[in-house]
């Protein structure tokens, strides 16, 4: 056994361990780093103070709006129409309407006169309203550390160090100034929204007038939405807009700056804009107005706030002005009448890459757009048969195959799943469009055709809840006010979802990308005015280098092979069904929508390169004056899609153009079509027009071939016709339950009605029974498999 050797003393010798000597150290001297922080940081404060100018407002640029630029480049428009200060001689005119100071401190600084630029008070009131969860009356920066911000500062960076200075700079700026030479300083370069910076800009942006003429009411509601100016815009709410108002009468109150009566009289009726102020900033015509509006709310001002609007950012999106045009000019070639139905396009790539937008008919007007986008506001339509594709890939990936063969019968009642009866335990009845009614159909036919009977079977095999999870798995949400799709059977005809051509445009991209489903990406990249990254949405080789992730690549949803099967299945909607107008040249998927008493009609079509759908139909059921409610009234009434009382919003919330026919007989009646529009008829051929123009430079790609047919091969349920009636053979000229004839002219004893396109090998040796089971179990696609 070896010997330990040992030293003079007879211990072990052992060499020092370098972690041992590091933490000896820390300990020793790891009282020195707090304070070489604080030196550090104190120094860059002292510096700050010692060196940093406060410009005066005549000193300050005037800010810049941000613009917005196509994927290509070229500038679709900008926030703000038009930027706009006037300086004036605040001391005058608070003499001469001392409430304007007055609203502003109530507003914003109530310990205004107290402090020496920061308010102690004032922080800890916003910290603990923010704790307990209360409503912050105002934040805790004080007016002068707000100018400090907006003269000196120019962000909204929210850290430690971004606090101290602002809190130095504003300590400086009191030593130097009197109260009312800050209060000017304020008043004067305060951004209020709608391009104005000032009081006095935003006395004429709002209401035509100059600072010195406003009312009491007035200046409270301008002093109310300086934290958030666009975000209390009269024209999106007037609820939202009057409650900033009446607040800010009632601190005044409290202040002791105004009598309870003059607050009474100050909070009667509402904001009224004057017109010459409307039509200055809010009426003016810019490319891709519903598009633009969308980006702003839904996107940008969240984030970004009023730097949208001072900064002078530049956003490129993925928004293509070519196709732009190409969608505007679609919906106005195919719709040339004032009292055709109301129009929404969408159009992205499968990476979700937003390239066209039409919220409306009115796709110019900025002010509408501002109203309400069919194309995007939530609770969108119902889709109508437009939603079959899911429930066939639920069939697919459950594993049945689309060979399998249902009646095609009509009137049917649908019996064998308890799932599917009335709420009264009654069996399901459905009914295909026109009545029309067929022999045995196998799943390509029925959907080539749309038979709305044989997808009540085949949700009835399969089960709702399938079909269920695989519309939320692509994207669609729940019915307005609940919070999971309830697993209807009608989900399969689309009769209990309301859905937005937006999310229609993203799930069917989806399938255009093989069952990878994308996020809505309508932004790469956004720069300052100097071309300095501020934030990169998508990886691009340019001024941004941030690392952008996986975190808006598409998400594999189910197999590829499934949703090659399901594609190979909907080029016969274009090619032989219901939607041939759509047939442009190339191959094309799709399917048609069409819903009760034509109030909805949709095609929703795809190339491997691009997906785009077209929604047509006329705006929600009238409130009783006979005007339809813009999005508060939604708000305010919920799932009735309807305003309940009309002063909750007020008259401006109502959108008097959007008519809808007090007949419903002469509804259906447009440009000649008697039965009314349907989604193979004027939506398909808007669809034409656009996608013709927009895949033009594109390379004409083909769909996938399927590796494999896998599933199991159905031959119908045991679902009867409705009493009464024999299995109908079908009419001398039948309807497939779209709009177009069906190509060939079903008989009884044929399985197909139509002559579709041969869907992939013959499944057995001539002669062998098709209703054998093939050697694939069903199964259903494992996405945390796949993602590994």
């Amino acid at each position: 056994m070896p010997q330990t050797r040992t030293g003079r003393s007879g211990r072990r010798s052992k060499r020092e361990d370098p972690r041992s000597r590091a933490q000896k150290i820390m300990l020793r001297y790891g009282w020195l780093l707090p304070l070489a922080a604080i030196f550090v940081g104190g120094g860059i404060l002292m510096l700050t103070y010692a060196f940093a100018s406060i410009p005066l407002p005549r000193d300050i640029e005037t800010p810049s709006s941000a613009e917005v630029f196509d994927v290509h480049g070229r500038k679709i428009g900008s926030f703000s129409d038009e930027i706009t200060r006037f300086l004036i001689d605040t001391e005058e005119l608070i003499e001469e309407k001392p409430f304007i100071a007055q609203a502003v401190i109530s507003a914003e600084d109530r310990d205004f006169y107290e402090h020496n630029g920061v308010s102690v008070r004032g922080i800890a009131r916003a910290a603990w309203a923010n704790l307990t969860g209360g409503e912050v009356q105002q934040g805790g920066s004080t007016i002068t550390q707000q100018y400090v911000k907006n003269a000196v500062l120019q962000d909204n960076e929210r850290t430690v160090t971004r606090k101290a200075k602002e809190a130095i700079l504003a300590i400086k700026l009191e030593r130097r100034h009197s109260k009312k030479e800050i209060l000017g300083f304020y008043l004067n370069t305060i951004y209020f929204g709608r391009g104005a910076y000032g009081i006095e800009a935003a006395a004429r942006a709002y209401f035509d007038k100059p600072a010195k003429d406003l009312e009491l009411g007035e200046m409270a509601y301008l002093a109310g939405i300086i934290p958030a100016p666009e975000s209390y815009q009269p024209e999106d709410g007037q609820p939202a807009a009057r409650g900033r108002r009446d607040r800010v009468l009632d601190l005044m109150v409290g202040e002791g700056y105004i009598e309870e009566s003059e607050a009474e009289v100050g909070k009667q009726g509402k904001i009224k804009l004057s017109e010459q102020a409307k039509l200055a900033t809010r009426n003016r015509p810019q490319d891709a107005a519903y598009f633009m509006e969308w980006l702003r709310k839904e996107y940008l001002y969240e984030e970004y706030k009023d730097e949208l609007y001072t900064r002078g950012f530049k956003i490129y999106t993925t928004l293509d002005l070519g196709m732009q045009s190409a969608a505007e000019e679609a919906v106005t070639a195919n719709l040339t009448e004032p009292t055709d139905p109301q129009a929404a396009l969408v159009s992205m790539t499968p990476a979700g890459e937003l390239r066209a937008m039409v919220g409306g008919k009115d796709f110019d007007n900025t002010l509408k757009a501002r109203g309400f986008n069919f194309a995007t506001t939530y609770p969108g339509r119902q889709p109508g048969s437009s939603l079959k594709p899911f429930t066939l890939l639920a069939a697919i990936e459950e594993g049945v195959s689309p060979r399998s063969a249902f009646s095609g019968a009509s009137p049917m009642f649908v019996d064998e799943n308890p799932l599917c009866n009335n709420s009264d335990g009654s069996p399901w009845e459905v009914d295909n469009y026109g009545g029309s009614s067929y022999g045995t159909l196998d799943l390509v036919a029925a959907t080539t055709n749309s038979v709305n009977t044989v997808y009540a079977q085949l949700v009835a095999e399969i089960g709702p809840e399938v079909v269920a999870d695989t519309l939320k798995d692509f994207g669609y949400k729940p019915k307005f006010g609940e919070e999971e799709i309830t697993p209807n059977c009608s989900n399969a005809l689309g009769g209990s979802l309301d859905v937005t051509p937006l999310e229609q445009a993203r799930a069917y991209a989806a399938l255009a990308g093989r069952g990878a489903l994308p996020e809505v990406n309508p932004i790469r990249y956004i720069t300052d005015s100097d071309g300095d990254c501020v934030k990169e949405y998508l990886p691009h080789k340019g001024s941004c280098e941030q690392e952008v992730g996986n975190k808006n690549q598409p998400e594999q949803m189910v197999e590829q092979n499934s949703v090659d099967v399901l594609n190979q299945s909907l080029t016969s909607v274009v090619t032989s069904g219901t939607a041939t107008t759509a047939n442009i040249g190339r191959p094309v998927a799709g399917k048609t929508g069409t819903t009760q008493n034509n109030g909805n009609a949709w095609f929703a079509g795809y190339t491997p390169q691009l997906s785009t759908v077209v929604w047509l139909g006329y705006p929600f059921e009238p409130g009783p004056d006979g005007r339809f409610a813009t999005e508060c009234g939604l708000k305010a009434k919920g799932e009735d899609k309807r305003i309940e009382k009309q002063n909750e919003c007020g008259a401006d919330d109502f959108i008097p153009e959007m008519r809808a026919c007090a007949d419903p007989d002469l509804c259906r009646v447009v440009h000649g079509l008697t039965g009314g529009v349907t989604g193979g008829s004027i939506p398909t051929d808007i669809w034409a027009d656009f996608m013709t123009v927009a895949v033009e430079d594109m390379e004409v790609a083909s769909f996938t071939s399927p590796a494999s047919y896998p599933g199991e091969i159905l031959n119908g349920g045991t679902s009867t016709v409705a009493p009464g009636l024999d299995e109908p053979e079908p009419s001398e000229e039948p309807e497939p339950s779209e709009e177009p004839e069906p190509t060939a002219e079903p008989s009884p004893s044929d399985p197909e009605p139509t002559d579709p396109p041969t869907f992939g090998p013959d499944p057995s040796p001539s002669g062998e029974d098709r209703s054998e089971p093939s050697d694939s179990p069903r199964r259903r696609f494992d996405r945390r498999k796949a993602l590994r």
